[in-house]
């Protein structure tokens, strides 16, 4: 299958099978190869990817009630179905690739790697974990997986780092009715001069 025919086979899983559930094994395969298949810029990778599995149950329960209070949240009860839920925030950079230390040397700033700054790198973060969620979603797509995303959640901290973004991933329980998502129209997105 193509990468643009798997790709669309995509849309947002409402509810995950609780009967069938990926291996952890199998989980983590994926999710390991999505990191090695990922780019970032300068190699830098300035946010963390923290992977609650079946067994963290209250942490699901404590994550979905801060999303219930959120405007349009209580609707994602897929977070409390869903095996896995993959919470992304920003990550200070402690480790950089050598060139990269060089350039700080030189006075160039990686606010990622500023432990008084990288707070404030929240878009280059949310531009690497787009590419992150992307490639696990081809994943996951190729191994008959569901996933779905969230961003119903308003300066929350998980481990002390803001949260810039969650997927949840497992087998759905059952297709969406509704089908394909409502897209504008291109001449409304992309701009060709």
């Amino acid at each position: 299958m193509t990468i643009e025919k798997l790709l669309l086979k995509r849309q947002q899983t409402k509810f995950f099978s609780i009967k069938k559930i990926p291996e952890k094994k199998d989980a983590e395969e994926i999710i390991k190869t999505a990191f090695k298949l990922t780019p970032s810029k300068q190699n830098l990778y300035p946010y963390t990817v923290h992977v609650l599995g079946p067994q963290n149950k209250q942490e699901k329960l404590d994550f979905y009630d801060i999303v219930c209070h959120q405007k349009g949240g209580p609707q994602n009860t897929n977070i409390l179905s869903a095996p896995y839920c993959l919470i992304f925030s920003l990550r200070l950079v402690t480790n950089p690739d050598p060139m990269i230390l060089k350039r700080i040397k030189l006075g160039h700033p990686y606010e990622m790697c500023d432990p008084n700054k990288y707070h404030l790198g929240g878009i280059d973060a949310a531009l690497e974990i787009g590419m992150f969620a992307k490639i696990l979603t081809g994943l996951c797509l190729e191994n008959n997986l569901g996933v779905s995303y969230q961003l119903c959640f308003k300066d929350w901290q998980y481990e002390n780092e803001e949260v810039l973004f969650s997927m949840q991933l497992g087998y759905p329980s059952h297709q969406r009715i509704e089908k394909g998502d409502y897209k504008p129209d291109i001449d409304e997105v992309i701009n060709f001069k």
